[in-house]
């Protein structure tokens, strides 16, 4: 690439010589800064630099005198300081690095490489690898990461912070169940704040399964005075949700469909849906006026009043059933609404 950038800009044997000595400096300033920010393999920022300084010289020759010292300079600094860019502290910069810019899958890889590199920093490795994973959204690989620090490094002091991960992701990929059962068994080997934070993901695992009192009785049980401030605030905020779980004002799916076998589409009313219970009563009583007409005009023989008293029979029964549903829509709704406005969890809490 650099001999085809040479054919085209031909000039005197010293601006040659001030050429060669201006790439020289733009390949030891892309081994420097590229490779660190992830251009390893990247030539077009290269050969755009290139032309750019090239015709500045060929334009501008008087201009050659002032880049001859500043970028012989720069090259024997660059060329005289090598650098490692696999040693175990640059590969953690650049994975922490990705990590930062929410390069994750990417950023999880250069962990991986640190373990080669660093056998002794493995099980920060391997939290930061599944703290990319669930980031990415592959909460199973991170969960299968995160439990390699359990089985492999029982005493590292990233084992709380992984037994925490564990549990969240299980929260975050909605398997209650799971994190319910793991948290419970990891609870009583904890103290103090590391236990407060388990039993808030232990609370929202039983919110999120809609058990109010279950997560009621382990809040009450639970000291929520905390030293950290955000630990006992969304304490405060999860026990404050889970008493208005317990005292939802629930309707009874038995009345709303007895009160529609008397009057149709009162069970829909008594459910909040006042649109659909007038319809299902203006619905049913035209159907059902329109059949006793018929009946009473032409006899039991009346074509129309079989037609419109059996599409009455049909919409009276489904105005039955359609009031049982709407009241447990009703509960569902409200339950939701209180889960909408659970406290949200920080990455680094």
């Amino acid at each position: 690439m650099a001999n085809y950038i040479f054919t085209k800009h031909k000039g005197t044997k010293t601006l040659r010589i001030i050429k060669h000595l201006i790439v020289g400096w733009v390949e030891a300033m892309r081994s420097n800064f590229g490779n660190y920010v992830g251009f390893r393999s990247s030539t077009q920022p290269t050969f755009n630099i290139y032309r750019l300084i090239i015709n500045l010289v060929d334009h501008y020759k008087p201009l050659t005198i002032f880049f001859c010292i500043p970028v012989s300079l720069c090259f024997m600094v660059s060329s005289s300081e090598a650098v490692d860019y696999y040693s175990a502290e640059n590969v953690l910069k650049f994975a922490d690095y990705l990590y930062q810019e929410g390069d994750y899958l990417r950023s999880a890889k250069e962990y991986e490489r640190l373990m080669q590199v660093s056998p002794q920093n493995s099980d920060n490795a391997l939290y930061k690898i599944g703290l990319c994973y669930r980031h990415a959204g592959d909460t199973q690989k991170a969960i299968d990461f995160f439990q390699r620090i359990e089985k492999e490094y029982p005493k590292s002091d990233f084992k709380f912070s992984a037994n925490y991960q564990i549990g969240y992701s299980y929260l975050l990929s909605g398997q209650y169940k799971e994190s319910e059962k793991y948290i419970s068994q990891v609870l009583k080997e904890s103290e103090g704040e590391k236990r407060q934070k388990l039993e808030i993901l232990l609370a929202l695992s039983y919110l999120n399964q809609r058990q109010w009192r279950s997560a009621d009785n382990l809040l009450n049980s639970t000291s929520t005075s905390s030293e950290d401030k955000v630990t006992e605030n969304i304490m405060l905020e999860l026990k404050d949700r889970s008493q208005e779980g317990v005292n939802i004002k629930r309707k009874s799916r038995f009345l709303a469909s007895l009160m529609s076998v008397i009057i149709p589409g009162s069970g829909k009313i008594y459910s909040k849906q006042f649109g659909n219970g007038i319809f299902s009563f203006v619905l049913t009583g035209t159907t059902g006026l329109l059949a006793w007409n018929g009946f009473r005009e032409n006899g039991i023989r009346s074509v129309k009043g079989w037609i419109f008293g059996s599409l009455c029979t049909v919409f009276y029964a489904g105005n039955i059933y359609g009031s049982g549903i709407s009241a447990l829509a009703y509960n569902r709704q409200a339950e939701t609404d209180i889960l909408m406005r659970l406290p949200s969890l920080s990455d680094d809490w």
